[in-house]
C-alpha cells in the first residue's frame, strides 16, 4: 500500500492504472516494475509485477500520510484460510504472528477480501482477478433479464462464489475461496445464511456443479433437501460459457459463437477432467466440437501442485523424453509414477492449465509450485519479456494445417517443445511459441467451423499475454468476447450456472413452441 500515486516511482504507470487506482472501489492492481527498480524478491519471486492500492479508509489515509513510505499489507488470515474478522479469534490465532492488533467498537458483518484486477500487458484489456470488496455483490447489467423467480447458483469448489436470482435481479457473492478447507466453508456458510436472510429470499430452486464431491454441491443438496425443492446439476464449462454469454447478453444470439473455455479443473460429462474444451452455441444449445486429447490425470490434488507430474503424464507417450524428465523425480517416484501411467484405467484430463504446467516444467521454469497458477505465471512473464522485445507479430507455431482440430493431439504439442529444447532454442522464445501457437489454434478451429464470434472464459484467461496475443491477431476477423465486470476463472461459475439455467428454459419453450406450430 502507497500513500498516493506520486509515490508509485518505481512502478510502470499509464492511465488505465491509475484511473483504477483511484477508483472508489479501491482495488489491488497488478503493476510492473521499472527495469532500475530494485525488485522486491520476498514478496513475487521471479515476477516482476507487484499489487499495489492506495489508502481506502481514513485510518489507512491518516496512517500512511504520517509514515510516508509503503508498507506490505496483507489481509488478516493464515494462509489459505477465510480472513478472521472476529477480535476474539484474531487475538487468539493471530497473535503468534502479529506484535500488535488494532481493533474497533464497530463489528464486522460481512468480511471481504481485497478486489484485485490487471491489464494486459500491450493491449490494456482489464482483467478481473478476484472480484471482493468494492465489486461484489451488485453486478449492474441493463441488458441482461431475468425471470421472476428466486434460483441460488452455488458455485464451484476453487474460487468459489455463490449467486441469487431474485426479483429480476441477479446478486454475485465476494470471493469466498477454496471450498476445500473447513474454514472456508464456515465463511461461505456465514456468507450465505446473511444473503437469504438479508433479501428475505424464498428460493424455489438451487443450482451446482455435476461434481458432486465439491462441498457447494453437496451443500446444495442438503439445502434443497431442507427446503424441499428441486435441485439441478450443470457442467462445470458449460457454466463458464454460459457466464461470458450472459455478461455479453449473447443468449438469444442469432449466429452461432464458439466458446474457448479454458482452466484447470472441471469435472466432464464423460467423468473425465476437462479444461481444454472449444463449445459450439446455437439456438440455446450447446455441443462440444473439440479439445485437447486426454492425457492420464495422476495422484489427484499432487498433479496441480507439482507441474513436473504434469509434464510426465502429458510427455509419457513420447520416445526420447527420458532425459528431460527423469532427474525431475527420485529414483523411487520415477518407479510408482510409471507404474502409474502403464495403468489403461487413470482417470484423464484435456486441461489447458495442466498443459501449461507441463510446458512450464520442461522448459526448467519451475517443477513444484508454492501457489496456484505460479508456473504459468512464470511461463507467461518469461513470454511476455520475449514479446517486449520483438513485438507482437510471430509465426512460429507448433500447430499445422494437419493438426486434427476435434481431438487436438496434445502429444504433438508437447513434442514441439522437446524438439525446439533439442535444438538448443531459448526458454523465452519457447514460452512465446507456445502462447502463440494457442492462439493460432483458436484461429484454427474458428474458421474450420466457420464461426465469426468468439466468447473466452476459464482461469487461462487470466493470462493477459494470451489475451493481447488473440486480440492483436485475430480481432479484424472475430468478434471477440472477454471477461469485464467478473473474473474469468471458477468465481463466474454460480453466475454461470443462473444463465443455464435461463438458457435451459428457453430451450425448453422453443421446442414447445415447435410441437405447437407442428400440431
Amino acid at each position: 500500500m502507497y500513500p498516493n500515486v506520486a509515490s508509485l516511482t518505481q512502478f510502470e504507470l499509464f492511465s488505465e492504472a491509475i484511473d483504477a487506482l483511484n477508483y472508489p472501489t479501491a482495488s489491488i492492481v497488478l503493476l510492473d516494475l521499472k527495469e532500475e527498480a530494485v525488485t522486491v524478491h520476498s514478496i513475487a519471486p521471479q515476477l516482476k509485477q507487484i499489487g499495489l492500492m492506495l489508502p481506502y479508509t481514513p485510518l489507512y489515509e491518516l496512517l500512511l500520510r504520517q509514515f510516508g513510505k509503503a508498507i506490505v499489507a496483507t489481509s488478516g488470515n493464515i494462509s489459505n484460510t477465510p480472513i478472521i474478522f472476529e477480535d476474539e479469534k484474531a487475538k487468539k490465532e493471530l497473535s503468534r504472528i502479529a506484535d500488535f492488533i488494532l481493533t474497533n467498537n464497530r463489528k464486522i458483518v460481512v468480511p471481504q477480501d481485497d478486489s484485485v484486477i490487471k491489464f494486459s500487458p500491450f493491449t490494456r484489456q482489464k482483467i478481473v482477478l478476484r472480484r471482493s470488496r468494492g465489486l461484489a455483490p451488485s453486478y449492474i447489467n441493463a441488458h441482461l433479464k431475468v425471470a421472476d423467480v428466486s434460483i441460488l447458483a452455488m458455485g464451484a469448489m476453487l474460487k468459489s462464489t455463490f449467486s441469487l436470482q431474485h426479483q429480476n435481479n441477479i446478486y454475485i457473492s465476494q470471493y469466498l475461496g477454496d471450498l476445500q478447507q473447513f474454514d472456508t466453508q464456515q465463511s461461505y456458510q456465514h456468507t450465505l445464511n446473511h444473503f437469504l436472510n438479508l433479501f428475505d429470499a424464498r428460493v424455489e430452486k438451487i443450482l451446482c456443479d455435476k461434481n458432486k464431491d465439491y462441498s457447494s454441491s453437496r451443500r446444495g443438496e442438503e439445502l434443497a433437501e431442507k427446503m424441499n425443492i428441486p435441485i439441478h446439476a450443470i457442467q462445470h464449462h458449460i457454466a463458464h460459457f454460459g457466464a461470458i454469454l450472459g455478461e455479453h447478453h449473447l443468449v438469444h444470439s442469432d449466429a452461432p459463437i464458439l466458446g474457448v473455455i479454458w482452466d484447470g479443473t472441471g469435472l466432464g460429462d464423460d467423468s473425465q477432467i476437462w479444461g481444454g474444451e472449444f463449445f459450439k452455441y446455437e439456438k440455446y444449445d450447446f455441443l462440444r466440437c473439440a479439445h485437447f486429447d486426454y492425457f492420464d490425470f495422476i495422484l489427484g490434488d499432487k498433479m496441480p501442485k507439482e507441474p513436473r507430474i504434469s509434464a510426465l503424464s502429458a510427455c509419457w507417450q513420447i520416445t526420447d523424453t527420458e532425459g528431460f524428465l527423469k532427474p525431475k523425480f527420485t529414483s523411487t517416484e520415477w518407479q510408482i509414477y510409471s507404474r502409474l501411467l502403464n495403468k489403461k484405467s487413470n482417470l484423464k484430463t484435456s486441461s489447458v492449465g495442466r498443459i501449461f504446467d507441463a510446458v512450464a516444467s520442461l522448459l526448467g521454469v519451475l517443477d513444484q509450485q508454492t501457489y496456484e497458477g505460479e508456473a504459468a505465471l512464470q511461463l507467461e512473464a518469461l513470454a511476455t519479456n520475449y514479446f517486449k522485445k520483438n513485438g507482437l507479430d510471430f509465426s512460429a507455431n507448433y500447430f499445422t494445417e494437419a493438426t486434427p482440430l476435434h481431438r487436438i493431439p496434445t502429444p504433438s504439442l508437447m513434442a514441439g517443445v522437446i524438439m525446439d529444447l533439442q535444438k538448443g532454442e531459448s526458454v523465452d522464445f519457447i514460452a512465446a511459441k507456445f502462447h502463440f501457437s494457442l492462439m493460432k489454434l483458436i484461429d484454427m478451429v474458428a474458421n474450420n467451423l466457420k464461426i465469426k464470434k468468439i466468447a473466452f472464459s476459464g482461469g487461462v484467461f487470466q493470462n493477459g499475454l494470451l489475451v493481447d496475443l488473440i486480440r492483436h491477431h485475430l480481432h479484424s476477423r472475430f468478434e471477440l468476447y472477454f471477461h469485464e465486470q467478473l473474473s474469468p476463472n471458477d468465481e463466474n461459475i454460480s453466475f454461470g450456472q443462473l444463465i443455464c439455467h435461463e438458457i435451459e428454459d428457453q430451450k425448453h419453450h422453443l421446442q414447445i413452441k415447435k410441437k405447437v406450430s407442428c400440431v
